[in-house]
């Protein structure tokens, strides 16, 4: 059986989808156990949401990544547990590199990664990509290796799904949470039996000139999309941001 901590910053969704999948009956029934949660935000709605679940208080713990060295905050937590995973969902600081050095880490995520492309920014860079360049591209829902930069690491588990036809940005975000829960569900049961493929992660931009037009509606997506805060509304897509230490991170 594996042995997952998940990080959370915001409304927690996705884990609390993961560990009801826990539960008799459920898709990782006797392959998985979350063992404990760490959130960035003492304030995250997901702490809640997971203890009225039944999820354990003595297994919630909380960092501060204002406070400096996280590394070592997040160390003193994962060493008590020695997970076979840490899974960021909705996580928004960067994981510092003597983590992943020392544990296995997942990410959530969909559509193109890297500068500025948090919550539902990836989408509307997808939508902008798509009518820039005439085609009509699925997004990629997927589930991926931790490594040093943001979004490069392989994929356990992708799933393809067509952005429909006027849909809004935010429409979007809307009907694709339930299915990045069970995007994220299916990578772990996989992991779990072995059975999984590891993939490259899925690249928007093909050449040069494409690469161009993606910088440019992701300058698009920073811009339409600025910081606010929001601790994580009640059952709501990862789409707000929010400002931490000069940098702009996912609040789920």
């Amino acid at each position: 059986m594996l042995r997952v901590v998940n990080l959370i910053s915001g409304g927690g969704s996705t884990n609390l989808a993961i560990i009801q999948a826990e539960n008799p009956g459920g898709k990782l029934d006797g392959l998985l156990e979350t063992v404990a949660m760490i959130s960035s935000d003492p304030e995250a709605a997901g702490i809640e949401k997971a203890k009225n679940k039944g999820f354990p208080a003595a297994h919630i713990w909380m960092v501060n990544p204002n406070k400096g060295n996280l590394a070592g905050q997040l160390l003193k937590i994962l060493d008590k547990y020695k997970p076979d995973y840490f899974h960021q969902l909705g996580w928004m600081p960067l994981t510092p590199l003597e983590v992943i050095a020392r544990y296995n880490g997942l990410n959530q995520h969909l559509g193109p990664g890297g500068r500025w492309m948090y919550g539902i920014r990836r989408i509307y860079a997808h939508i902008r990509f798509c009518e820039i360049t005439g085609e009509s591209l699925p997004i990629p829902v997927f589930c991926q290796r931790v490594v040093s930069k943001y979004d490069e690491g392989n994929t356990i588990y992708v799933q393809y799904e067509n952005i429909l036809s006027g849909e809004t940005p935010e429409e979007a975000a809307e009907r694709l949470l339930s299915i990045e829960y069970q995007v994220q569900i299916e990578a772990l049961r996989r992991l779990a039996t072995d059975s999984y493929e590891e993939q490259p992660v899925p690249k928007l931009a093909i050449n040069s000139e494409e690469e161009k037009i993606l910088f440019k509606v992701k300058k698009e997506a920073r811009d339409k999309y600025p910081f606010k805060i929001n601790k994580g509304r009640q059952g709501g897509p990862a789409f707000a941001l929010r400002a931490s230490a000069g940098k702009d991170f996912l609040v789920e």
